[in-house]
């Protein structure tokens, strides 16, 4: 089964797991926004931990 993209954040602690559930619950709210820009937009990530992590 494939990671999720919270999932993966968590797991490279780059997320806490209150932190996602935030990202989560803005992005029911905002549903055009993907995990990885709310993160960004939160202030939780930066765009670099954003692409690398994605690399993985």
């Amino acid at each position: 089964m494939k990671e999720k993209i919270g999932e993966q954040y968590i797991r490279l602690d780059l997320l806490s797991f209150e932190q996602a559930e935030l990202i989560l619950e803005y992005q029911k709210e905002h549903g055009d926004m993907k995990f990885g820009d709310i993160a960004v937009y939160l202030g939780f990530l930066d765009e670099d931990q954003v692409g690398n992590s994605l690399k993985e």
